[in-house]
């Protein structure tokens, strides 16, 4: 079993060396799509007014010992603008489509919880939230920020979907020693859930690839602390009689790992850019720190895996390949279509 891993997702802001975040949806990946004319619309499903599902906003840090960060403050944007609030109900442009979600209880995160159909606000096109928190170490004080795109589009024919729930409370996040969390997929036809006649088959993200987990074919798999190394990747594929329906990819994060990778992306803000004129690459080149500190902990080389949005391989012939380091380029994105997503893992 490797040392540590971390995955990275192209376009995501975050301060090197320092914190790793991303957006969480308990729910599974939320998309909404809309039936009729723009001029017209006759159904948007799944209807957010009656599913009210919540974003989190995740934070670990290899300066924090037990590896969540809490945020001072957050501040939540749709689509670039900023969603004001009154209390906990988003008002002005975007007047009682978002409440805030703030840490209490067995709840570690803040959050934004979207509580009508964003479909209309958006333009009946992809939505993205991002997310900008300040966290405060000492006397330093940081800027972290994730973001999620929602895709929404006009429903075409029969439209299956597939996403990976969280089956518990820990919103994919392992916080203890000895702990676990559960993962879930949910297929939906139309916007309905249908669970009739449905098989299941649960990869995981390694060195070499995705590998079949034997004997895991039921809707749920139970992640141990012990089976990831800080981030572990895993995918379901659902069969409906037999075919094909959908596949989803979910992450898991283990804070209480003893070991962080820090990615050390050039440049920092981890952006490519589609214009020639602008950024075309980002290189990694990693190490790994013990949880609490910024110092250095094993020498070891990294295995790289780049992947677009369903899990396809971009690198296929270098990913058994360990090195120091590894770029991502322009052309990963072209051929992706748009983000694309780095797994760095330790070499044993």
């Amino acid at each position: 079993m490797s040392s540590a891993a971390a995955t990275r997702t192209i376009k995501f802001i975050a301060k090197a060396g320092t914190y790793s975040a991303v957006i969480m949806c308990p729910d599974g990946d939320l998309y909404q799509e809309w039936e009729g004319a723009i001029n017209d619309v006759t159904n948007i499903y799944p209807d957010f007014a009656a599913t009210k599902p919540i974003l989190y906003f995740v934070c670990t840090s290899s300066r924090v010992a037990e590896g969540v960060a809490t945020p001072d403050s957050i501040d939540c944007y749709f689509n670039g603008t900023k969603i004001t609030f009154s209390g906990d109900t988003s008002t002005g442009t975007f007047a009682g489509l978002f409440k805030k979600v703030a840490p209490s209880g067995d709840n570690l995160y803040y959050g934004l919880q979207i509580v009508g159909n964003i479909a209309a606000a958006s333009g009946y096109a992809p939505a993205v939230i991002k997310m900008v928190a300040k966290i405060s170490y000492g006397t330093q004080s940081d800027d972290i920020q994730a973001d999620y795109t929602i895709p929404i589009q006009q429903a075409t024919g029969t439209s299956y979907r597939v996403t990976i729930a969280a089956g518990d409370t820990k919103n994919f996040v392992i916080t203890e020693k000895g702990d676990s969390v559960i993962l879930k997929a949910m297929a939906h036809l139309s916007g309905a859930a249908i669970t009739k006649n449905l098989t299941y088959q649960w990869e995981k993200m390694g060195a070499s690839g995705w590998s079949v987990l034997a004997g895991k074919t039921g809707q749920t798999l139970t992640v141990a602390e012990t089976d990831i190394d800080t981030y572990g990747e895993y995918r379901v594929t659902v069969f409906r009689d037999g075919a094909e329906i959908g596949k989803d990819i979910q992450g898991v994060m283990d804070a209480s790992d003893p070991y962080d990778i820090d990615p050390h992306p050039n440049p920092e803000d981890e952006a490519i850019t589609e214009d020639p004129s602008g950024n075309g690459q980002v290189t990694y080149t990693p190490v790994v720190v013990k949880r609490g500190t910024n110092i250095k902990a094993l020498n070891t080389l990294f295995f790289f895996v780049i992947k677009d949005a369903a899990g396809n391989y971009l690198n296929a012939g270098e990913m058994a390949t360990a090195k120091t380091s590894c770029t991502v380029t322009r052309a990963h994105c072209v051929q992706a279509g748009g983000d694309v997503s780095i797994t760095i893992t330790a070499q044993d």
